[in-house]
C-alpha cells in the first residue's frame, strides 16, 4: 500500500513539476544587482582583504574580531535570503491553471473497453469486466456532464456509443456488454485506431483515449505511436487485473512483463498506465490524467496560479527580524 501511495505522489509531482514555470521570468536578472550589492557587502567587512597589502594575515587574525562570522544569523545572510526569496516572488512561480467562468471544456474521452475472453478471468471477483464497468462508472460520476463516448473491442471494435454528455446513457450501454456479442473474441487493439480516429476528427480540442483492458501484444504499441504522433491527444492505459506489486495477485494476474507492455503502449499514446486499485485511487488518478491533457491544451483560456504570493509569508518573518534591538548595528 505504501508504495502505491508513493508512485501516486511521484507521479503528481512529476506532472506539477513538468508543468512549473515563471509568469514574470524577467524579474530573475534582478538577482544579478543584488548579488553584487550582497559581495560589496561582504567584501566591506573582509579586513583580510582590506589589510593583506599592509600586515600578514597572521597579525590580522589576531586583531580582527570575528565573531559575527561566526553566528548563523546576520543582517548580511538573511538579506540575501531574503533577496532570493522577493526575486522568486516577483518571478511569479506556478505549475497548476485555474478553471474560468468562461472557459467551456470542449475535450473528450473516448473509452475503449476490452470484451474480449480474458477479460472473464476471476482474479478480480466476480470478474475483471465487471470490475471495469464498476470503475468506469465511478468515473462518469466524478467527470459529471463532460463529452465521453464509449467503443468496445475484442476481435474488432465497434462505438457502442458516440459522443454525448449523458451519462447514464452510458451505463445502460455499459451494464449490458458482455464477450458474447462480440463477433471475434480475441483481442485484437488495432481494430481500434478506425473508430477512434472517426470520433476524434469531431472534436479541435485535446482529448483522451482511456483503454481499459488487462494485457495487450508486442506489437501493438507501434502500431499506436504512429497514430498518436499525428495527434495532439493521448492515451491513458487502464490496467484492469490483480498488479503483482500489490502482494495480493493470484496466479491469474499482471505479470511484470505484462504491465511493461501496458506501459509501453501508454507511452506510445503520450499518456500514463494506471494500475488497478481496490479503492478510488486509480479513479482519481485517470480523472487528473484527463484534466491535465485538456489544460496544457488551453493554455490561453485556462489561467496560470501565481504561486509566489505564499512565499511572502516567509518574507514577513524575515522582516521581523530587523526590529530587535541592535540588529542594523551588526552590519
Amino acid at each position: 500500500m505504501g508504495d502505491f501511495i508513493f508512485s501516486i505522489w511521484d507521479g503528481l509531482a512529476l506532472s506539477q513539476l513538468s508543468n512549473f514555470h515563471f509568469l514574470r521570468p524577467l524579474w530573475l536578472l534582478s538577482a544579478i544587482p543584488l548579488f553584487i550589492f550582497y559581495r560589496l557587502l561582504v567584501t566591506k567587512d573582509d579586513l583580510f582583504t582590506q589589510w593583506r597589502g599592509y600586515m600578514s594575515d597572521k597579525v590580522i587574525a589576531n586583531l580582527a574580531q570575528t565573531e559575527s562570522n561566526k553566528r548563523l544569523f546576520t543582517p548580511k545572510k538573511l538579506f540575501a535570503i531574503f533577496a532570493v526569496i522577493a526575486t522568486l516572488v516577483m518571478a511569479g512561480p506556478s505549475w497548476k491553471q485555474q478553471q474560468t467562468p468562461f472557459f467551456v471544456d470542449e475535450s473528450v474521452l473516448i473509452i475503449a473497453l476490452d470484451v474480449s475472453e480474458s477479460m472473464q478471468s476471476s482474479d478480480l471477483q466476480p470478474s475483471r469486466l465487471l470490475r471495469a464497468k464498476q470503475k468506469i462508472n465511478e468515473l462518469l460520476d466524478m467527470r459529471g456532464d463532460a463529452k465521453t463516448a464509449l467503443v468496445v473491442y475484442a476481435g474488432s471494435a465497434h462505438i457502442a456509443m458516440p459522443i454525448t454528455q449523458d451519462r447514464k446513457m452510458i451505463a445502460h450501454f455499459l451494464d449490458v456488454l458482455d464477450t458474447n456479442i462480440m463477433p471475434a473474441r480475441e483481442k485484437l487493439e488495432q481494430s481500434l485506431i478506425a473508430p477512434i480516429e472517426r470520433l476524434l476528427a469531431q472534436t479541435k480540442s485535446p482529448s483522451t483515449v482511456l483503454l481499459v483492458t488487462d494485457s495487450t501484444a508486442n506489437n501493438t504499441a507501434t502500431t499506436f505511436k504512429e497514430f498518436f504522433s499525428k495527434q495532439a491527444h493521448q492515451m491513458v492505459v487502464w490496467a484492469i487485473a490483480e498488479n503483482p506489486d500489490s502482494g495480493l495477485a493470484s496466479s491469474a494476474g499482471l505479470s511484470g512483463v505484462q504491465l511493461d507492455q501496458l506501459e509501453s503502449l501508454a507511452d506510445a499514446g503520450n499518456g500514463t498506465m494506471v494500475a488497478f486499485t481496490h479503492s478510488s485511487d486509480d479513479v482519481k488518478q485517470v480523472s487528473r490524467s484527463i484534466k491535465n491533457n485538456m489544460f496544457l491544451g488551453d493554455d490561453n483560456s485556462q489561467p496560470w496560479y501565481d504561486s509566489g504570493y505564499l512565499l511572502l509569508f516567509i518574507l514577513l518573518v524575515l522582516q521581523a527580524t530587523w526590529f530587535r534591538r541592535g540588529w542594523t548595528m551588526q552590519w
